[in-house]
């Protein structure tokens, strides 16, 4: 009696959904698009978020299971898609997490551990953050915009140099801020220059916000300021999505480059204290964003670890 095939899986080991696309591909994507236009027809053209949410749809029904070079590049970089899919969904809720964001126990947790002075209050005294933007201010706006580019170039440099590597950190980075921002819905939470604004944290200033201000750049300045929720949510801190990311960098390369442990080291820690001072986190935040950082890490890993022994065991012949 030869092998028998699970429900979930065609005779060649392919997924079902993954036959079914192979068989079925372009039918399913016309029928995908003319829905997609008659809803809009009928309904009207749909809000931004949706529209990201559509174009993952459409990556996953063209790109899935196709062996055509640019289809592949195409799955291999659909988490960045998901990542930003996932996090314009969520502010599109902004409005309505505001009201219930939680201040206290973050607060509270940086106050208790430090000597009863959040952090952020010291570092802005020190530095005498409440005057015109200081020199160096330009620099901690440049290493905090830096979290949008930095692990954007070191998952291109995985891609290009280790492709296996790179799928993982792909699916270890997705997985980070998917639960970073069912967090954000579940339990919004206002950074410390918010808390400032509320009267709950003696005032501080949003460092980043007022070097836009400073360049003239006023769109940007709002959305910092929390005002134009149509860009940012002002109450998505909770974890630190900008301490995970450098901290999974940091854990990617420490076995394989030990001299690129050290500058990851560097860069995690002017990160935390950009993030601290400029008022954007308080240090539960990052805290938190390393935990989540480290746990999904060795999951995730741990997953793919025993996916991979198992696709490598030589398939016994049937009896």
């Amino acid at each position: 009696m030869g092998p028998v095939v699970q429900d979930t899986a065609d005779a060649t080991g392919m997924p079902r959904f993954g036959a079914w696309l192979v068989r079925y591909r372009w039918p399913a994507v016309g029928a995908f698009l003319a829905v997609s236009v008659v809803a809009s027809i009928v309904f009207s053209v749909p809000e931004r978020q949706y529209l990201w949410i559509w174009l993952v749809v459409l990556a996953v029904l063209v790109g899935a299971y196709n062996p055509h070079p640019i289809a592949q590049v195409v799955i291999d970089w659909l988490p960045v898609l998901i990542i930003l899919a996932g996090y314009d969904f969520v502010r599109s809720f902004a409005d309505e997490l505001v009201p219930r964001a939680v201040i206290e126990p973050q607060l509270r947790f940086d106050e208790i551990v430090f000597g009863g002075t959040v952090p952020t209050v010291l570092f802005q005294d020190w530095f005498d953050v409440r005057n015109k933007p200081h020199p160096w201010d330009y620099l901690i706006f440049c290493v905090y915009l830096s979290h949008f580019v930095v692990t954007p170039c070191f998952a291109i440099y995985l891609y290009l140099r280790d492709r296996p590597r790179f799928r993982r950190f792909a699916m270890v980075i997705l997985t980070v801020s998917l639960a970073g921002f069912v967090t954000y819905f579940i339990l919004p939470a206002a950074p410390p220059w918010y808390a400032s604004e509320k009267g709950d944290l003696e005032p501080t200033i949003r460092v980043a916000q007022r070097v836009w201000e400073s360049l003239g750049v006023s769109g940007a300045a709002d959305a910092f300021a929390g005002r134009n929720t149509n860009v940012a949510n002002p109450v998505a801190a909770l974890p630190s999505l900008h301490a995970a990311w450098p901290f999974l960098m940091l854990l990617f390369v420490w076995r394989r480059a030990p001299r690129g442990r050290w500058l990851a080291l560097a860069y995690n820690a002017a990160m935390v204290f950009v993030l601290v001072y400029g008022a954007e986190h308080y240090v539960s935040d990052v805290l938190l964003g390393w935990l989540y950082a480290v746990v999904i890490f060795l999951v995730v890993s741990r997953i793919l670890d025993h996916h991979s022994a198992a696709t490598a065991k030589p398939i016994s012949p049937p009896r």
